[in-house]
């Protein structure tokens, strides 16, 4: 774990051990990430005025940027589709149209806003309120406002500044990914129905959309639902070969460890960040990256999570 890290004060997780499971080509930003968002956590006072601080709170407000560019740039080509499309169905959320895509994106940015703006101490569970949406093609236009809205609250917060989501009491920074990996993930989904086809994600959302499903997605589900004995103690590593990134997880019968040393794979799955967090989401086969070993270990863990 990096000196960054090692500043953390962490709070009682039953479902996860978090790690830094990241290379040493990305361990600045993504040690701020960990920093910054894991359930609620919050760094250790005297470190935080040491050398290392001042460096963590300089990149934090570098990731922050990069989080609001990525809503904004997501957004903006949400809102820029053809108003003709609307009616086309969503192969990777059967049952959707474009329509309902876009719709549901704006919900989960008012559920964003919502609690950001109620603050830290709010007890109020908020749900996604979409009540306003127009008729026919002016909800793009209406999708368009409801993004630039979630960005100028973003805006009003620190990433470390106490925050509520639906896990309970943590930092806005949650949100900024959450939101992040939300339009990102509804964007690919929407451009992946129309005819010229979807862009990928670009590679450090995508990563960063890897380490949000290793330590907050996936293990809140697995905690939950529990994992079959077939698969408690099974290794699965995942690496994205552009970025240099690699998460190693252990499975646990609650839950899992993301492990920051290197032990043998039940399987691996090796490609760019973008084809592994849309496998990972259930939005692409498997065989769209390199799989080597035991592929019904990533099978059953899809199975129980499916996000």
């Amino acid at each position: 774990m990096s000196a960054a890290s090692a500043a953390v004060v962490a709070a009682t997780a039953a479902t996860v051990t978090f790690r830094n499971p990241i290379s040493p080509q990305s361990s600045i930003l993504h040690d701020v990430l960990e920093i910054n968002i894991e359930w609620g956590i919050g760094r250790d006072e005297s470190a935080s005025r040491s050398a290392t601080g001042l460096r963590v709170r300089r990149v934090v407000a570098m990731t922050k940027q990069l989080w609001l560019d990525s809503i904004a740039a997501d957004g903006a080509r949400i809102a820029a589709i053809a108003p003709a499309s609307l009616g086309l169905p969503v192969p990777s959320c059967p049952g959707w149209t474009v329509r309902d895509g876009v719709v549901h994106t704006a919900g989960a940015h008012r559920w964003a806003t919502a609690f950001l703006q109620a603050g830290a101490d709010s007890k109020e569970r908020f749900v996604p309120d979409v009540s306003d949406v127009p008729d026919g093609d002016a909800v793009l236009q209406w999708y368009a406002g409801v993004n630039a809205a979630l960005l100028d609250e973003l805006r009003r917060h620190e990433p470390d500044e106490p925050a509520r989501a639906f896990i309970g009491r943590t930092v806005a920074a949650f949100w900024m990914r959450r939101m992040t990996q939300e339009v990102s993930i509804h964007r690919w989904d929407l451009q992946n129905s129309l005819p010229g086809g979807a862009e990928a994600l670009p590679a450090w959302t995508a990563a960063d959309g890897i380490t949000e499903l290793t330590q907050m997605q996936i293990p809140l589900i697995v905690g939950k639902k529990g994992l079959p004995d077939a698969l408690v103690g099974k290794v699965i590593v995942i690496e994205a070969t552009d970025t240099g990134d690699r998460w190693t997880l252990r499975l646990r019968a609650d839950g899992i460890d993301v492990l920051d040393e290197s032990v043998p794979a039940d399987v691996t799955l090796r490609g760019a960040a973008s084809d592994l967090d849309l496998v990972l989401w259930r939005r692409t086969e498997p065989g769209t990256v390199d799989l080597v070993g035991d592929r019904t270990v990533l099978d059953g863990l899809l199975d129980v999570v499916i996000i």
